[in-house]
């Protein structure tokens, strides 16, 4: 399981939505739209699934390697 991704587009940090889901699961749902809080620029963001990735670490806010794009 990992967790869905988007990046502010502000600060363009990598912030988790807080969305559990395994990569395959989410490469196989349908488009969706969504919005999250961003904890950096304290504004909700809207974003499409498209515009986002699933970071497999299980501490996405502390792990650099979730700034990447990796699905």
């Amino acid at each position: 399981m990992g967790i869905v991704m988007i990046s502010c587009p502000e600060t363009q940090r990598a912030i988790s939505t807080g969305i559990q889901v395994d990569r395959a699961t989410f490469h196989s749902t349908p488009v969706f739209f969504s919005r999250t809080l961003c904890p950096f620029c304290r504004v909700t963001h809207e974003w499409f699934a498209k515009n986002a990735w699933v970071c497999d670490s299980g501490f996405p806010d502390s792990d650099s390697g979730c700034e990447r794009r990796v699905a």
